[in-house]
């Protein structure tokens, strides 16, 4: 077993997913919106090791009701300078307040921050504009009726919609019909 696996993860059925679409992107630029131990994070950079790119993992590091009230700020920190990684950077901070500072567009967004609706909505709002043309939004935790991310990801109607149901779940949104297609035919999901 590696050491990625050995994190503390609600999103480990998703790895797989993860490294295909950092490898299918050129040169990526990666965001996710909630880092916790970094499980999904570390996914990311992982894949892009031999291949240009970047991963960001914005987070309070704070926790919340719905992940847990801890820091895991350190934890994080530590292994990336352990594994000498350099392709993921840490941004401690409110998500609004970092993407108002923002100015690189993205080809993946990963939301797994707060999961109310109203949160979700916000992360989105904020942050869909830097999305490239062709990127794709990913939503941790669709499979969880209880979350209002579930909510949320059913009311995007203007693009392609696919949902991994296992792991918690996790909602894929894209505008890109290639991307959508080549997702379809790689993986099981609906």
């Amino acid at each position: 077993m590696d050491w990625i696996e050995d994190i503390l993860s609600a999103w480990k059925g998703h790895r797989r997913f993860a490294e295909v679409m950092a490898i299918y992107f050129a040169n990526p630029v990666i965001v996710e919106l909630g880092v916790d131990y970094g499980y999904s994070a570390f996914c990311f950079a992982n894949a892009l090791t031999n291949k240009e790119g970047n991963v960001y993992g914005v987070d309070k590091f704070e926790g919340d009701e719905h992940a847990g009230v801890r820091d895991t700020y350190n934890f994080v920190n530590d292994i990336i300078a352990a594994r000498d990684i350099k392709n993921l950077h840490i941004i401690k901070g409110d998500f609004q307040e970092v993407a108002i500072k923002w100015n690189t567009k993205i080809d993946i967004l990963h939301i797994d921050g707060f999961h109310t609706f109203e949160a979700v909505q916000s992360d989105f709002t904020s942050w869909y504009p830097y999305l490239k043309e062709g990127g794709v939004v990913l939503f941790h935790d669709t499979a969880i009726e209880s979350f209002g991310i579930k909510a949320f990801f059913d009311t995007l109607t203007d693009g392609y919609k696919l949902n991994f149901t296992h792991s918690a779940g996790l909602g894929i949104y894209t505008k890109n019909k290639d991307l959508y297609d080549f997702i379809l035919s790689n993986f099981d999901v609906r």
